[in-house]
C-alpha cells in the first residue's frame, strides 16, 4: 500500500507487489497484473488433520489424512468412502502397479490395498515412511530417521537400496533414466542412476525439501529453511550449475510440477503459486490456511489442505470470469471517500462495500456496483473487481479520499501558582531557577498542578498552561483572553504557537479573574475549526494578618497562641523563630484544628522560658507572607 499526500488529498494505490495482499477467486495474481484464472473444483469432504498425500489408482483418487489417520477414496462414479482408519498415524501413499501402498509412521509398516481391501502388509526396518515410488523396475521406499531408501524384493522383504547423509528421504522425481531424491536435515538433492550409484547433485541450503520437479532441464526445488527462530519458505531453480532464487517468504509445505509449470502451496493464507524463473503468480486462494499436498493427475492438479483437511481439483482451463477482492483499507472516522480509477484493459466491473470495523462481518454493507464515485461513508472499505474475457487484465487501482477536519480539543488548562512557569518564556517572565524538590512536593500537596518541565520565574508572574490534542495532527495557534467578570474579555495575545502564556499580575487588584484560551487549526486547514476552555484564578497580593497573640507560662516553657486571617486565600502555614537561633530557621507552629486550610486559623507553639525575642511568620496559598516580631 502506498499513500501520497498532495494538497491535503490522499490516494490509496494498489499496484505491483501490493496486489498479493488481496484475495483471488477464479483469478490469477502476478506482481504486475490480475488475470482471469483457471477452474478450481471443491469436493464435499472435510476432516480434522491434514491431507498428506494424493494418488490415482485406476480411475479412483485416494488421499491420506494424517493426524486423523484416514485413507479415503474418491470413486470415479462419485462419492467418497473410507478405506483405512488408524487414528494418529502419519500416512504416505504410493502405488505398485495397480495396487495402492500406504506407509504408516511411526509404525514403520506398509499396507497393500486393492480397491478398498487390504490384501497384504509388510514391516519396514525404519520408523517413518515418507515416500514410495517405482524406478527402474523396482518399488522403492524413502524413510527416516536414517535417511535410507529400501527396495521391495520378491514382494516379501525390504532391503537397503541407497543411504543418504540426511535423516529423511522426503521427495522424488525421475528425469530420463535418473532418479532425484529430496531429503531433510539437511535438505539435499541426490542423483541416482539405474545401478543405484548416487551422489549429492544440488544443495539448495534448505533444512527440508518438500517439493521436486523438472521443467525441461531445470530442476525445481521447494522447501523450508530456518531463519533465526522461525521457518520460512523457499523455491529455487537449478540449471547447468546455476542457481535461481525464485521465492522466499511464507512457509512452503509442498511443491509439484504439472503441465510444464511448477506449483507450490504455502501455510499461512492457503495460496498456491505458479513459479517461473523470474517471477510467480498466485493461481488459487483457498479458505483453509495450509496447503499440504499437491499431485499432478493426468494434467489436473489435485490439492489437499490442512486444518481442516479438504480436497480440491485445479483444472488447467480458463474460466470465463474471475474475481479479485482487495484487503481492507482504513480511511479513518472522519474520512471522505472520493473516486476510484484503475489501470487495466478489457471487461472489468467494480464493487465497493464498507464497515465500521476492520473485520468483515454481517455489519458491513453489501457489495454495491460503482462507476467512479464512492458513496460509502464508513471508515473501512474494500473493493472487488470482476474480470471477464481472455485478454482482460487489471494492473492497479487508485482511490482518492480526504479527511473531514476535526476541531482541536483542549484537554487541560491551568493557572500555575505564583512564580512558577513552564514552556517558552516571553517578555513577561524572567527565569529565576529550578524548583527545589521539596518546594515542588509542597505545591503539589497544596493541590497545584506542576508540569514536569516547570521552573521558577519572577515576582508577580502567573503562568497560564494548557494541553491540547488535534485528531488531524494539525498545527495550532492560540488566543488568550483575561476577564474580571467572565463577560468582558480582554485579548492578551493571539496566534500564539506555544502551550503557555505569562501574565504579569503585579498591577492587577486583588480578586478572582478568568482566563480563556482558544485553539485554532488555521495553519493547516483552509476551513479552520476552533475550541475553547476557560478557568478561574485568584490574584492575591495581600499578606495574612496576625492577631490576638497571647503568651502563657507553663513550667519551663512559654505557650504562644494566636489567630491568623486572610481575606482571599487560605492560610497554609504558621512558622516561628527564636532569638537563640544564630541563623534564621523557621519551625512549624501547630494548627489548633490540626490542619492549616482555612482563611482563618488558630495556632500555637511552645518555646523555652529563657527565650527573650522571636518572630512569627504566616503564609497564605498565594505565597504572601506576614512577619510579626514579638517579645516573650
Amino acid at each position: 500500500m502506498v499513500l501520497f499526500l498532495i494538497s491535503f488529498a490522499y490516494f490509496w494505490v494498489y499496484e505491483g507487489d501490493s496486489l498479493y495482499k488481496g484475495f483471488s477467486e477464479g483469478s490469477a495474481i502476478t506482481s504486475d497484473s490480475i488475470f482471469v484464472g483457471n477452474k478450481i473444483e471443491e469436493f464435499s469432504w472435510e476432516s480434522s488433520g491434514f491431507v498428506s498425500d494424493i494418488i490415482k489408482i485406476d480411475k479412483d483418487i485416494y488421499f491420506s489424512i494424517s493426524g486423523a489417520g484416514i485413507i479415503a477414496r474418491l470413486k470415479n462414479g462419485g462419492g467418497i468412502d473410507t478405506v483405512l482408519s488408524r487414528e494418529g498415524s502419519l500416512i504416505s501413499l504410493g502405488k505398485k502397479g495397480t495396487v495402492l501402498v500406504a506407509g504408516l509412521s511411526p509404525e514403520g509398516k506398509l499396507f497393500f490395498i486393492k480397491g478398498s481391501k487390504i490384501i497384504d502388509s509388510l514391516s519396514v526396518p525404519a520408523e517413518n515412511i515418507y515416500c514410495m515410488f517405482e524406478f527402474a523396475g523396482n518399488f522403492l521406499v524413502g524413510s527416516g530417521p536414517e535417511g535410507k531408501v529400501y527396495k521391495l524384493v520378491n514382494d516379501k522383504e525390504l532391503k537397503e537400496y541407497y543411504k543418504t547423509q540426511s535423516s529423511s528421504v522426503t521427495q522424488w522425481v525421475i528425469k530420463g533414466k535418473e532418479l532425484f531424491l529430496g531429503t531433510s536435515n539437511p535438505g539435499l538433492v541426490y542423483k541416482i542412476d539405474g545401478n543405484h550409484d548416487g551422489k549429492i547433485y544440488y544443495d539448495p541450503g534448505f533444512e527440508e525439501i518438500n517439493g521436486l520437479g523438472y521443467l525441461g532441464d531445470t530442476l525445481c526445488v521447494s522447501g523450508l529453511l530456518l531463519k533465526e527462530i522461525e521457518s520460512v519458505g523457499g523455491i529455487k531453480f537449478y540449471l547447468k550449475n546455476r542457481e535461481y532464487e525464485v521465492y522466499g517468504g511464507t512457509p512452503i509445505l509442498c511443491g509439484e510440477e504439472a503441465n510444464g509449470k511448477f506449483y507450490a502451496g504455502e501455510s499461512e493464507d492457503g495460496q498456491i503459486g505458479e513459479f517461473h524463473q523470474s517471477d510467480f503468480s498466485i493461481v488459487a486462494d483457498l479458505d483453509e490456511s495450509k496447503v499440504t499436498a499437491l499431485q499432478d493427475v493426468n494434467g489436473d492438479m489435485w490439492i489437499g489442505t490442512g486444518y481442516p483437511a479438504k480436497i480440491y481439483k485445479f483444472t488447467n482451463r480458463k474460466l470465463k470470469e474471475g474475481e479479485y477482492i482487495s484487503s481492507v483499507f482504513k480511511g479513518g472516522v472522519s474520512v471522505i471517500w472520493g473516486n476510484l480509477s484503475y489501470e487495466g484493459k478489457g471487461d472489468i466491473g467494480f464493487f465497493i462495500r464498507g464497515g465500521k470495523k476492520k473485520e468483515v462481518d454481517s455489519s458491513w454493507s453489501r457489495w454495491e456496483s460503482i462507476d467512479k464515485h464512492i458513496e460509502i461513508e464508513e471508515p473501512f472499505i474494500q473493493w472487488k473487481a470482476v474480470l471477464s474475457g481472455d485478454k482482460t487484465y487489471l494492473k492497479g487501482v487508485r482511490i482518492s479520499y480526504g479527511k473531514q477536519n476535526s476541531p482541536p480539543l483542549i484537554k487541560k488548562i491551568e493557572v500555575l501558582p505564583p512564580k512558577i512557569g513552564t514552556g517558552k518564556m516571553d517578555e513577561g517572565a524572567a527565569l529565576m531557577g529550578i524548583i527545589p524538590p521539596e518546594e515542588r512536593e509542597r505545591l503539589t500537596r497544596m493541590g497545584f498542578y506542576i508540569p514536569e518541565d516547570a521552573y521558577v520565574v519572577g515576582e508577580g508572574i502567573r503562568c497560564i498552561y494548557w494541553e491540547v490534542d488535534d485528531p488531524d495532527n494539525d498545527r495550532l495557534v492560540f488566543d488568550v483572553f483575561v476577564s474580571r467578570d467572565s463577560e468582558d474579555w480582554v485579548k492578551m495575545t493571539d496566534n500564539l504557537l506555544g502551550n503557555s502564556y505569562f501574565l504579569n499580575t503585579s498591577v492587577y487588584p486583588d480578586g478572582n479573574y478568568y482566563v480563556r484560551v482558544i485553539a485554532r487549526d488555521d495553519l493547516d486547514q483552509p476551513s479552520s475549526l476552533k475550541s475553547e476552555k476557560k478557568v478561574s484564578f485568584l490574584v492575591d497580593h495581600t499578606p495574612p494578618i496576625l492577631k490576638g497573640i497571647e503568651k502563657k507560662f507553663i513550667g519551663d516553657s512559654i505557650l504562644v497562641s494566636g489567630t491568623v486571617t486572610d481575606e482571599l486565600s487560605s492560610v497554609i502555614s504558621v512558622l516561628y523563630s527564636t532569638s537563640e537561633i544564630q541563623r534564621l530557621h523557621w519551625k512549624r507552629a501547630r494548627a489548633v484544628d490540626e490542619l492549616f486550610d482555612e482563611k482563618e486559623e488558630k495556632f500555637m507553639f511552645k518555646v523555652d522560658r529563657k527565650e527573650k525575642y522571636g518572630a512569627i511568620r504566616a503564609v497564605d496559598r498565594s505565597s504572601n507572607s506576614k512577619i510579626l516580631r514579638i517579645e516573650f
